[in-house]
């Protein structure tokens, strides 16, 4: 199902390789609109737990769960088992459901896919009922699922009532998307109001100060004539100054929209409470290392972007090897400075057919459209995300000797 934790006993624990993972263009499609919603997975907790007890309530389950699912990983946000969890996304029933236009019932004891399963045999789960979260007819980006023990079926009245709660969510992830967006009308406005009242106080200033030094008693028609002039110069160069402000305001609220705010230590410390988890379940050794700088910069779509690359080099990483990242601050001048992130792991590594596979244009588009192995499709997701943020990325790779993955990303610092 949604469900399957390590930790609560009664969870779903699911055999390996319940359906292996081949990238398609529509899940690039669904990681795009994770990315464009910029979630952060641990705080949705508050959000969602009530809703997900309320479906349990409803459908007279012991289980209910909300999921958001990107390439690789089941984020478990709201669960009635506990808190925020995840796993890989080829063991959850739900990786099933987000293919579903509208609902995915399955009696587990029954299907042979799972009826050998630790979750039917042991736990005793008998039926699965789930939602596809979807943002009108675009793909599905996680799920609202049920299980239960006890029942063979919901009633008329509970299904109803379940896909009005799965209504509820994906209106709930719209209203915070939109609140976000809000705030960050409000913060620019700020901004603008200070750089304004900054920029336009000399050339104003400069406007009083020839007034008061004119005497306008004793001064001829020519003099005032061309103090009058300089006036309206200068009043014309204030307009000219408010406009360049106003359009550069325009242009990079139209190029930028929504942004988060971190430090190097603040993501640092995300990306390793996030990502921790699924390399200690493969026994993979996962660090981040970081600049100790306090400064704070924006960057939209980090989290997403940094993520995709982590679950990346973990996915093809066998047992007892390492995933290493670091970010930096690199540049010698304060308009030259980049964030770099390096994401070094021991994995399968690639040939140069595979990186020339992921870098050229064309073939990236013949991917896209026709669909790849799990490692393509994730960095193709990767490489785009990349340069729609005017970033680069380079690969380092050899069969059997790992890969060493950088991107340089401009960022605004405040």
């Amino acid at each position: 199902m949604g469900f399957l934790r390590a930790s609560p006993p009664e969870a779903f624990v699911f055999l390996r390789s319940l359906k292996e993972v081949d990238l398609t263009s529509k899940d690039f499609s669904r990681v795009k609109k994770l990315a464009d919603l910029d979630l952060d997975y641990q705080e949705l907790k508050e959000d969602f737990s009530i809703l997900s007890s309320l479906a349990a309530n409803i459908a007279g389950t012991e289980l209910s769960e909300v999921n958001f699912i990107d390439n690789f990983t089941q984020w478990t946000v709201a669960s009635t088992l506990g808190g925020f969890s995840q796993k890989p996304r080829e063991e959850a029933i739900c990786n099933y459901t987000i293919e579903e236009d509208h609902h995915l019932e399955i009696h587990l004891a029954e299907d042979p896919r799972f009826k050998n399963s630790n979750y039917v045999t042991q736990d005793g789960y008998r039926y699965y009922y789930g939602i596809p979260l979807k943002f009108g007819d675009d793909v599905a980006i996680g799920t609202l699922c049920v299980g239960g023990k006890n029942i063979d079926e919901l009633s008329e009245k509970q299904v109803e009532q379940l896909h009005l709660i799965a209504h509820q969510i994906v209106k709930r992830i719209q209203l915070k998307f939109e609140l976000k967006l809000a705030k960050d009308n409000i913060l620019r406005e700020r901004k603008l109001k200070r750089q304004l009242a900054h920029d336009v106080r000399s050339p104003l200033s400069g406007i009083s100060q020839l007034v008061e030094l004119t005497d306008f008693h004793d001064s001829s028609k020519e003099e005032l004539g061309e103090v009058i002039k300089l006036i309206a110069s200068s009043a014309d160069s204030v307009l000219e100054l408010t406009d360049e402000i106003l359009n550069d305001i325009l242009i990079k609220d139209e190029l930028k929209k929504s942004k988060s705010v971190f430090t190097f230590e603040a993501l640092g410390k995300k990306l390793l409470n996030l990502y921790k988890p699924q390399a200690e379940s493969k026994q993979i050794k996962f660090s981040v290392h970081y600049d100790s700088l306090k400064r704070e910069f924006t960057g939209k779509n980090l989290l997403p972007l940094i993520g995709n690359l982590i679950s990346n080099a973990i996915k093809f990483t066998a047992e007892g090897g390492s995933v290493r990242v670091d970010l930096n601050l690199i540049g010698l001048k304060p308009k030259d400075e980049k964030i770099r992130v390096r994401v070094d792991d021991t994995g399968i590594g690639m040939t140069p057919e595979q990186i020339e596979a992921i870098t050229q244009t064309d073939t990236r588009d013949r991917l896209k459209s026709s669909g790849a192995n799990g490692f393509g499709m994730g960095l193709l997701f990767v490489r785009e995300l990349t340069e729609d943020l005017g970033g680069d990325l380079h690969i380092k790779s050899k069969p059997d000797r790992g890969t060493q993955i950088t991107i340089t990303l401009p960022l605004t610092l405040e």
